[in-house]
């Protein structure tokens, strides 16, 4: 047995050897079944083969157990054949004891032979037909030593072939002398994807009306459902005080401001009513009316009495914005936008204010991805939120001091959370006053392989991914159960996924509670976990040096770059006005946020939901640019027509400007047109909300009886342009009628050439003809009948 523990050590330091290196995120999102990028979410060579025939999955059995006790295990086998199978028998089996978590990884990607048999095989004395299941029980006997166990449960036939196996690895609880206890913190994540309806815009004094697409998040909301259960089991388990200190919520202020809204009601459609209402003749709007697909959602009093437990949790204990809409964070700054990183880490603890009553833990950033790219670090000093003005002014109150080129580099620290070898220091600066404070990689890995969706995070070697789904939940979430206890004997931050279940969450929060009582660890809270020595040294590396197969990808953040930034254009298009409620930043604030929840980790990790995630990605920013163009149609400019005459060179255009945003704009007409044309367009031109101005222009145009083609377009105040472009022919009167002078000289003059050849003709013999036989008509000639 210690023979074949050395052997899952060199195992371990092999594959840290071997590691690949990481390669560029691909151009385009590719499906994980994709050849390009298939080995970076699993492993072929890891398990081949299991399940394929027929499958093992533990239904039920201790998350620890103590030395020398027997433990009871509950077993589902499915035949996954068009045959029969009968004759199926389960040996368990087991491996020594792991001196790591990293140890614990490879043994579940370890084969079979370095496991070995323990008591008694089980029997299934039941014939399983093609594509049912059956139950069968066994009892085993816990390891004598304490420590954490591989253990492994294989499915074999009547010729001993292995058809599957289920894994997972058991802390085996006892008592210990002269050990010194552990510390152990844990982050308690809750956070759900939100389905706003892309395209919303604000309004003021009150937020615009919700419309989900969805009652997804009412289901979750209700007793029973996922969120619900989170915060009942959570405020359950702190009634431990000593659990109640070691842990803090960590709460997505996307999530938290969505239920509020909820909270005052809401519309479910799949479309929303236009952003710009064009006016429309009476005709127009016979048999027109509202949305019949909208239907009143039917969550808002869960979501009141969901709040008002999540109120319970934030007066009584520790809280921590996570980003919002738990978006990625390395793929924000990859943006380069000032504005987006801050609605992403600045403005989340302030939501958290609004609607709990408290900001909770401050200066504190939870990355999704788990790791941060150097070129995202400075960016993340925005969450200095001892310097922002959201809570007297809002975001707007920045965007007007200064629209951009503000300085990130924070007044106090910000500590940020990545993953990292347990070897690393745990503290390390990655930017000017920007701190990442480490917690154990290979932990974060284990509980990101929990629940129905399990995570691939992009910090992890690719010799160690396979599909944990081959591993059955309750397997996974017991190992998870031992990685903690594994873990806790140092100092230990847990840090399960955001996108956990309620079930998982269960498991864990009694480990802490059964890791604080049985000595194992003692409690640190989350602020004691985050402080930092005196003297802390710039970091050695920061990044991943793995390949990403979830990172986003450069055409999605093109896209958000691009829309963003006509975002940012129509916002400093718009003008201040003091009798209208409505600011221009809080008007597009929405447009961000859809950015922001295309730029979601919620699920983009996990491999059975990378494609969904990804059309969701897709479909948020299509949508979210139908708006924009709507916007950017809503302020044009609209001709008399498309052939303008004026009477003289020196009389004036005639064009309309419109304005159908909810705020004033500033802007001025450009145009396009020959070298020797000359528009004199006036300058900066206001055009009031939801309003429409005639503007006056005088112009030097060449003179043509065609007219000068001319392109007019109404610009920003960096000169790019606004609205579609309108083409116009513009003639001058004079010009015409001059020309029409010349030609009827031309007419009369052969007129009278004409009647003066008749003339002569008519004094001629009368017995005069023609020599020569006239010309034969063309067919274009013949007069049609």
């Amino acid at each position: 047995m210690m023979r074949r523990s050395t052997r899952l050590a060199a195992a371990a330091l092999a594959l840290a050897l071997t590691a690949p290196p990481a390669r560029a995120v691909p151009a385009v999102p590719l499906s994980p079944d994709n050849p390009e990028v298939a080995d970076q979410w699993v492993n072929e060579a890891v398990r081949p083969g299991e399940g394929e025939l027929a499958s093992i999955e533990l239904v039920d059995a201790p998350t620890s157990a103590s030395a020398h006790d027997p433990f009871h295990v509950k077993l589902r086998i499915t035949n996954h054949t068009d045959e029969t199978l009968n004759t199926l028998k389960v040996v368990p089996r087991r491996a020594a004891p792991v001196a790591s978590v990293v140890e614990q990884r490879v043994a579940a990607v370890a084969g079979v032979g370095e496991y070995e048999p323990m008591g008694d095989e089980g029997v299934v004395d039941k014939q399983i037909a093609p594509g049912d299941s059956v139950e069968t029980e066994m009892t085993l006997r816990a390891p004598g030593g304490i420590g954490t166990y591989p253990m492994l449960l294989e499915l074999v036939d009547a010729t001993g072939t292995t058809l599957d196996t289920d894994r997972f690895h058991l802390g085996v609880r006892g008592s210990e002398d002269d050990v010194e206890p552990g510390e152990i913190t844990a982050l308690y994540p809750v956070s759900a994807p939100v389905d706003i309806v892309p395209g919303e815009t604000g309004e003021a004094p009150e937020n615009p009306p919700l419309v989900l697409e969805s009652e997804n998040l009412a289901d979750q909301l209700a007793a029973g459902g996922r969120l619900d259960a989170l915060v009942e089991q959570y405020l359950d388990a702190v009634q431990t005080p000593e659990v109640g200190y070691a842990t803090c919520m960590a709460l997505d202020p996307a999530l938290v401001d969505t239920v509020d809204r909820m909270a005052g009601g809401y519309t479910v459609s799949d479309t929303r009513n236009a952003v710009v209402e064009e006016p429309k003749r009476l005709r127009d709007s016979w048999g027109s009316g509202e949305d019949t697909d909208a239907a009143p959602g039917r969550g808002a009093d869960d979501a009141k009495a969901w709040l008002d437990k999540v109120r319970q949790v934030s007066e009584q204990g520790c809280t921590v914005a996570l980003p919002w809409a738990n978006a990625d964070l390395n793929a924000v700054a990859r943006t380069g936008d000032e504005w987006l990183m801050r609605e992403a880490v600045e403005r989340g603890p302030f939501a958290l204010q609004r609607v709990l009553g408290n900001a909770g833990t401050i200066n504190t950033v939870v990355t999704g991805p788990g790791y941060v790219e150097p070129e995202a670090a400075p960016a993340l000093g925005w969450a200095d939120h001892t310097r922002s003005s959201v809570p007297d002014g809002g975001m707007q109150a920045a965007w007007e001091e200064a629209h951009t080129g503000g300085d990130p580099r924070p007044q106090q620290p910000v500590r940020v959370l990545a993953a990292q070898n347990p070897s690393a220091e745990r503290f390390s600066w990655i930017a000017p006053g920007v701190m990442q404070v480490g917690y154990q990689d290979s932990l974060a890995a284990v509980l990101a392989s929990t629940g129905t969706h399990p995570d691939t995070p992009g910090y992890t070697n690719p010799s160690l991914r396979f599909d944990a789904t081959i591993d059955s939940k309750k397997a996974r979430d017991i190992s998870a159960a031992a990685a903690m206890r594994q873990a806790a004997r140092d100092k230990v931050l847990i840090n399960p996924p955001a996108t956990w279940d309620a079930d998982t969450a269960t498991v864990l929060l009694g480990t802490v509670a059964s890791i604080i009582a049985d000595g194992t660890s003692r409690p640190v809270s989350f602020g004691d976990y985050l402080a930092a020595p005196p003297d802390v040294a710039p970091a050695e590396h920061t990044g991943t040096n793995f390949p990403d197969p979830a990172a986003y990808t450069d055409a999605e953040i093109l896209q958000v770059t691009q829309q963003n930034g006509f975002i940012n254009d129509i916002t400093a298009l718009m003008v201040p006005d003091p009798a209208i409620a409505l600011t221009r930043y809080g008007f597009t604030l929405p447009l961000r946020r859809d950015m922001l929840t295309a730029l979601t980790t919620n699920g983009r990790r996990a491999l059975s939901l990378y494609d969904d995630t990804t059309r969701a990605t897709g479909e948020r920013l299509a949508a979210s640019r139908t708006t924009l163009n709507e916007l950017r149609d809503s302020v044009t400019l609209i001709p008399p027509g498309n052939v303008y005459t004026r009477a003289s060179s020196s009389s004036p255009l005639l064009i309309v400007a419109q304005n159908g945003m909810p705020l004033p704009v500033r802007t001025e007409i450009r145009y396009f047109g020959p070298d020797d044309a000359r528009l004199n367009v006036p300058g900066a031109l206001k055009i009031p909300a939801r309003g429409s101005v005639t503007v006056q222009m005088t112009a030097d145009l060449p003179e043509s009886n065609r007219g000068t083609e001319l392109q007019l377009y109404l610009a920003g105040a960096s000169g790019q342009p606004i609205s579609t472009p309108v083409d116009i022919a513009v003639r001058t009167a004079g010009v015409e009628l001059r020309g029409w002078a010349v030609a009827a000289a031309l007419v009369a003059a052969a007129l009278a050439l004409a009647l003066l050849t008749r003339f002569k003709r008519s004094k001629a013999p009368p017995d005069r003809r023609a020599t020569s036989r006239p010309a034969q008509r063309t067919t274009r000639e013949r007069r049609q009948p």
